[in-house]
């Protein structure tokens, strides 16, 4: 299965995986500062859990299009420069501009060696952390690629689901064996805390009609388990993170509701995509999504700093608001921003 083109179904996954990015940042000042013990806390509790959805989507789409046959193939050289180009450049720009924006604001005090530093490792913005995991992906492509051809899914996966849980749960420990004196803090920048995702996602785009055909098969019991482990992983959570319960297995439930998830969410865009895809706006926030995810923060960002002072700080007015602003100033934003700078370069062309 040849293709070109961009796929219906990864673009509405992709529009989706977005917008859930967006909420989830939304939400936090609300996750912050409500009683932990509240029905108001446990709801957007729920809601932001399940939203993380969103991350290892991401993940999982970047291994489907890594794999997903072309009609030109593209050689190594060129792969690298176009993400060079089009993930690595337009993220150093945007830290950049960031970290502008916070200093301005006091938030931190201006250091071309601070700003490298957080730069690298993904933390001048909430955000940022995705990329530096999927830079290491993207430069160990050509293996990913060898691997979904040359070993089957069945083999691979469990393998990559017990490397990724041991990773996302265990890394700093495992790497304190090796230096006892230094607590590695940044597990969630490491690919292999992501690594199910990704595979799976390479595995399912190698062998595309195969994939469709499974995901058809099977979708009463991806129904099924998608609402058991959402359930799971909403309740857990809420007794976990308000203190009521410890759930040292929260993260596994996590990992099965965004599997079972991620593979109904493909299915129902494959019937409902074209349809879909076609609407201006989802095509619109399509091409515009890597802005959007990058420059979201900094919308959020100055309206926590400015709506305060002129509705007051209650969460219940705060919350809405801040919903209602920021997905229409970021988006639209951002969809006007790209359509100005293709203008610009056709122009220059």
């Amino acid at each position: 299965m040849a293709r070109e083109r961009r796929l219906d179904e990864l673009s509405i996954l992709n529009v989706l995986f977005c917008l859930l990015v967006v909420l989830i940042h939304c939400l936090s000042h609300a996750v912050s500062v409500l009683d932990k013990l509240s029905w108001q806390y446990g709801l957007v509790q729920v809601v932001q859990r399940l939203s993380f959805l969103a991350v290892p989507g991401f993940f999982y789409l970047s291994g489907v299009k890594l794999t997903l046959p072309r009609e030109r193939k593209q050689d190594l050289r060129t792969y690298y420069v176009n993400r060079v180009k089009h993930l690595l450049a337009p993220y150093l720009l945007a830290a950049a501009i960031s970290y502008l924006v916070f200093t301005l604001l006091g938030y931190c005090t201006f250091s071309p060696a601070e700003f490298l530093k957080e730069t690298a490792l993904g933390s001048l913005s909430a955000q940022f952390y995705f990329l530096i995991a999927l830079i290491q992906f993207i430069l160990l492509a050509p293996m990913f690629q060898w691997l979904v051809k040359r070993y089957d899914p069945v083999v691979l996966l469990p393998l990559a689901l017990g490397i990724t849980w041991l990773s996302s749960m265990y890394l700093p420990s495992i790497l304190l064996l090796f230096n006892p004196d230094d607590w590695f803090p940044y597990g969630d920048r490491i690919f292999t805390s992501y690594l199910i995702y990704f595979l799976a996602g390479c595995c399912a785009g190698n062998a595309y009609p195969t994939f469709l055909a499974l995901l058809k098969k099977h979708r009463a019991l991806l129904l099924a388990s998608t609402a058991i482990f959402a359930a799971a992983d909403g309740i857990v959570s809420v007794m976990a993170f308000s203190g009521r319960r410890e759930a040292p297995y929260l993260e596994l439930i996590h990992t099965l509701y965004a599997l079972s998830t991620i593979f109904l969410l493909h299915h129902w865009a494959v019937l409902y995509g074209k349809e879909l895809a076609r609407r201006p706006l989802l095509r619109a926030i399509d091409r515009a999504s890597y802005l959007i995810y990058l420059y979201h923060c900094i919308v959020i960002t100055l309206f926590n700093e400015y709506a305060p002072h002129l509705v007051g700080s209650r969460v219940i007015v705060l919350l809405p608001l801040r919903i209602l602003v920021v997905y229409p100033a970021t988006i639209a934003g951002c969809i006007l921003w790209q359509r100005l700078w293709t203008a610009i370069k056709q122009k220059s062309n």
